[in-house]
């Protein structure tokens, strides 16, 4: 399989790779427009190898999605809250370890996609530097007033106590109802400020029950 073929990108992402297309191109949104972008690209005389447009694009999308106001957001508010140990975003639970947990007590994801399952409940797509998975989210999560505003594509969910389940062929699932979240960073956040920041409440974070005294 050629490494472009796996790729999960939007049309923002690829607009810079197609400045060398006419006006008139128009790609075809998910898997089938990286695909028609691909072939745009290869099909010029500048054209970069399969190897570096792939690399270009993953670039593009990092960027896009790990440089947001709502990312940058949430590892201040990490940071200055003392969240995590040393305040260090990278010492949250990754989603890479998914498949070898059953709970992830605490979790930082921004959505990538939304889809409602026509039951009132929503399928949505999570990433965060480590991996992409899918969650099942509870309808209460759509109709809270806190929540459902800001649940869309971009925002950066803080999750605490999360289940996972596994369906076939080992795909991991996140399972997220309103307990399990502290705070959701919206997607069009104004630019990060120490002020603001410092203004924030700090969140409560409930540990893993296999670390509570309690239990």
């Amino acid at each position: 399989m050629e490494s472009w073929k796996g790729l999960d990108v939007e049309e923002q992402d690829l607009e810079s790779f197609l400045k060398k297309c006419n006006s008139s191109t128009t790609l075809i949104t998910g898997p089938v427009g990286n695909v028609q972008a691909a072939i745009i690209n290869r099909g010029t005389k500048d054209a970069q190898s399969t190897q570096e447009f792939a690399q270009a694009i993953a670039v593009a999308t990092y960027e896009r999605d790990f440089k947001s106001n709502a990312w940058l957001w949430v590892e201040k508010f990490i940071k200055f809250h003392g969240l995590v140990k040393d305040g260090d975003i990278n010492n949250t639970t990754h989603l890479g370890s998914c498949n070898r947990t059953g709970i992830l007590p605490f979790v930082a994801c921004i959505v990538e996609q939304c889809n409602s399952n026509g039951l009132g409940d929503m399928q949505i797509c999570v990433k965060d530097p480590t991996s992409t998975v899918w969650a099942s989210v509870h309808r209460k999560v759509l109709l809270h007033p806190e929540y459902r505003r800001d649940f869309n594509v971009g925002a950066v969910l803080l999750l605490n106590i999360v289940a996972t389940f596994s369906h076939k062929h080992k795909i991991c699932y996140l399972n997220i109802t309103v307990r399990n979240i502290v705070k959701i960073f919206k997607a069009n956040i104004c630019e990060l400020t120490n002020e603001l920041v410092q203004a924030t409440m700090k969140s409560v974070i409930e540990p893993h029950p296999s670390l509570d005294p309690k239990v």
